[in-house]
């Protein structure tokens, strides 16, 4: 055979065809325009749809700014409000696919994304792992630094230090995520558990008794929900009160029924059209006691969202039939509490840690701290370790609001406000470090709310430098309503000294 006549290979033959492919100068022309249509006129529906220069934010560093304005623009593209619904559905009801938030499991059952990583975490003590988090993220990973820093604190005023880490969902339910239907547990969790134990900490584990309860056929979990039913929580507050007391607790059948039906929290983070084709309402029945809450009680309850999801309106759950409430009626006697969604590893030692900086010893007279919070914040919460001594003298130049008043104001530093649908919380209060007032020398730290229902609030759209009017009054008028709340507040050393106000712009 010839040399020209040698057979091609399809490779050859490919790149024959590609090389004198025939496009005529109109088609040219008709895909150069529809290219650049496409390219230019979305960016431009984008811009009048929502102004893209209004997300940036001025963040502590450079890259924060340029990463939160990112994440900003992707969370208001208009092409995503109108796809990813859509999208979402067919995936979660055909490919039975959640999002980066949310897993689905089998018969309907919905895990928070974030409990996964308790599980998947090949050891949250481990020092490789414990290095990577401390340098990248610039967090405390280490619980056991926390926890016993805490409690050392604690000893010295003669106080009994008890935790509450709340088992997460996939902990119980591994079956409905493909596995077996045995109990799981992080590898590290007992060198953990060993180690605050043998310094004196009490540790409650209720993982045990919760798998005990579904082996009797007794849930512990809501099903579309990251947390606990009434049943879990009655356990944890049985087991808290008979630690506390030394005595066998038996259940209490006093307390008013109420029933809720509702849509837990991992369905909103779907953020599903007519989720309830999917994921049917939920119905719970919570028993609810009159509020028995004293600042002087010798008990001091430390908790997030677990032991707030009975006691929160937001939550949407019931009022006065939370952890708090049931434990307080167990003892027969009030209790005090710090409660606040979210970030279970510092923000309640935090709200604790401030009080004290401002002289506002809300320790004085305590026996017993309870400490509650998610078990999955040993592998991805920030320990960070927190100075529980009072505080110098206050600012001088911050207001003390003691009746109510409208001022105007410069913003000098505004928190960060979380974008809806993206956060566990459907609702959050932020923080404003507010100058200049009535063109003064006078500042204020505000608490304000930033999202309601998912729905950001004027708040959420302050700028450093913004002039705004505001009406002030007292902290401790709303402190019971919104206290619980999530809030984002300043990692400042002076502003943590400043007594804050509620604001109402």
């Amino acid at each position: 055979m010839s040399k020209n006549n040698k057979k091609l290979s399809r490779e050859e033959i490919a790149k024959i065809e590609i090389g004198h492919t025939d496009v005529t100068p109109a088609k040219q022309w008709v895909l150069t325009i529809f290219f650049l249509l496409f390219i230019s006129v979305y960016p431009l529906i984008q811009i009048f749809y929502h102004n893209p220069l209004s997300e940036w934010k001025q963040m502590p560093t450079l890259l924060e700014s340029i990463q939160n304005y990112e994440t900003a623009l992707e969370n208001t593209s208009l092409m995503r409000k109108i796809l990813l619904s859509p999208a979402q559905w067919f995936m979660t009801k055909y490919l039975h696919t959640g999002n980066e938030k949310v897993v689905v499991g089998k018969e309907g059952w919905l895990f928070f994304a974030g409990d996964m990583e308790y599980l998947l975490n090949p050891g949250f003590l481990k020092p490789e792992i414990l290095h990577k988090k401390r340098t990248k993220a610039g967090v405390n990973p280490n619980p056991c630094e926390a926890v016993l820093d805490f409690y050392n604190q604690l000893k010295q005023r003669n106080i009994r230090l008890i935790l509450l880490p709340v088992p997460v969902k996939p902990m119980i339910y591994a079956d409905k995520l493909n596995g077996k239907k045995n109990l799981l547990h992080n590898i590290d969790f007992a060198k953990f558990k060993a180690t605050v134990e043998a310094a004196g900490v009490t540790v409650i584990d209720l993982a045990y008794d919760f798998a005990e309860m579904r082996k009797k056929g007794v849930d512990t979990y809501l099903k579309t929900d990251t947390h606990w039913n009434q049943a879990g929580m009655k356990l944890a507050a049985r087991r808290l009160a008979s630690t506390i007391t030394g005595e066998n607790i038996t259940p209490i059948e006093s307390g008013d029924e109420r029933s809720f039906v509702n849509s837990g929290d991992t369905v909103a983070m779907l953020k599903l059209p007519d989720s309830e084709k999917l994921f049917p309402k939920e119905y719970v029945s919570v028993r609810e006691f009159k509020s028995s809450f004293s600042r002087d009680s010798d008990i001091l309850l430390l908790g997030d969202s677990f032991a707030n999801i009975y006691s929160l309106d937001s939550m949407n759950w019931g009022r006065n039939g939370g952890l708090a409430e049931n434990l307080a009626a167990l003892l027969n006697k009030p209790i005090d509490v710090i409660l606040r969604n979210d970030d279970g590893a510092f923000a309640t030692r935090a709200l604790l840690a401030n009080e004290l900086k401002r002289n506002n010893d809300h320790l004085a007279g305590k026996k017993i701290v309870v400490w509650e919070f998610a078990i999955r914040e040993l592998t991805n919460g920030d320990w960070k370790l927190l100075n529980m001594s009072s505080g110098g003298e206050k600012q001088t130049d911050f207001m003390k609001i003691e009746i109510q008043k409208t001022v105007t104001g410069t913003v000098l530093d505004i928190s960060a406000v979380p974008q809806p649908f993206m956060a566990p919380y459907k609702d959050h209060i932020l923080s404003i470090h507010l100058g200049n007032i009535n063109g003064g020398n006078n500042r204020v730290l505000v608490y304000t709310i930033s999202m309601l229902d998912n729905k950001l609030q004027p708040a959420a759209q302050l700028r450093v430098g913004d002039t705004v009017k505001i009406r002030l009054e007292p902290w401790s008028k709303y402190e019971s309503v919104y206290g619980s709340w999530t809030r984002s507040e300043f990692d400042n050393e002076e502003l943590m000294m400043a007594e804050p106000c509620w604001g109402i712009l």
